[in-house]
């Protein structure tokens, strides 16, 4: 039987939270994950990120946690209570609950204030790691994402094809020069643009926007190639399964194609 992925998180979320963590094993590295959500949907919505942080915990150490919330409940103080030496809390009540625009535009603007180590592993509810290996990433490149843009023949005659092929955001390791870059630019020239503009969500605008137009960017960065950024993660917009289990995944339909590829149990 397949569990979906949901269903797989609600059967580990009782195990996980009765674990004793070791310490991280890099130590150079913050976790920043989002969540923010209305009053009648956030406490129950937190069980994901929850899962997602102990997973991440699991296969990679007690790395420092940053939670970027747009409110604190009596739920997540319990959470943020029991690890206060680990989990660190930035409230933002400009976040604009479900909206993923908001999230983006303030992780332009802020990501980096949100952590003080070399590099950041930003995840999401649905998506973080799978195994251990994340030392096998950090401080190699300025940007780890999942590749996602599909190899077609439209991508290819547009350029956009392998150039504009990673990364993903919502589960991305990147450095601290990066995201410092990346905000400066925000403030000098694209914070007006409109929110629901496509290439100003914060992996097209890191991957896409700022190499296209930011020649000073371009030169200074060092994204992942391709087949670093495969071995990372996969995103449910890149298509079919790797051959093996790469270090983490984002979206239910990337871990349903790890889950039918036989890569995961």
């Amino acid at each position: 039987m397949i569990l979906d992925f949901t269903t797989w998180q609600r059967s580990r979320l009782d195990r996980l939270r009765n674990l004793t963590f070791s310490p991280a094993r890099v130590k150079e590295v913050t976790i920043v994950i989002y969540h923010f959500w209305n009053c009648d949907q956030f406490d129950s919505q937190f069980d994901a990120v929850e899962c997602a942080i102990y997973e991440t915990w699991l296969h990679c150490g007690m790395l420092k946690t940053c939670l970027v919330l747009n409110q604190v409940t009596p739920h997540v103080e319990t959470f943020i209570e029991k690890y206060s030496h680990t989990v660190d809390v930035r409230v933002n009540a400009e976040l604009i609950p479900g909206d993923i625009p908001s999230m983006s535009a303030d992780c332009n603007a802020n990501l980096h204030r949100y952590f003080d180590t070399e590099n950041v592993l930003v995840i999401q509810n649905d998506g973080y790691p799978l195994r251990e290996g994340l030392e096998a990433f950090a401080g190699r490149y300025d940007y780890v994402g999942a590749p996602f843009l599909r190899n077609t023949r439209m991508n290819r005659l547009m350029g956009f094809w392998p150039r504009f092929a990673v990364g993903n955001g919502g589960f991305s390791l990147r450095s601290k020069r990066i995201c410092e870059m990346a905000a400066y630019f925000w403030q000098k020239r694209y914070h007006r643009l409109p929110r629901h503009y496509r290439l100003v969500r914060e992996d097209a605008f890191y991957c896409f926007l700022l190499p296209l137009l930011e020649r000073s960017y371009r030169r200074a960065m060092r994204m992942a190639p391709l087949e670093v950024a495969l071995r990372f993660s996969h995103d449910q917009l890149y298509g079919e399964a790797p051959a093996t289990l790469p270090f983490g995944f984002h979206g239910a339909r990337a871990f349903q194609h790890l889950v039918e590829a036989g890569l995961l149990n």
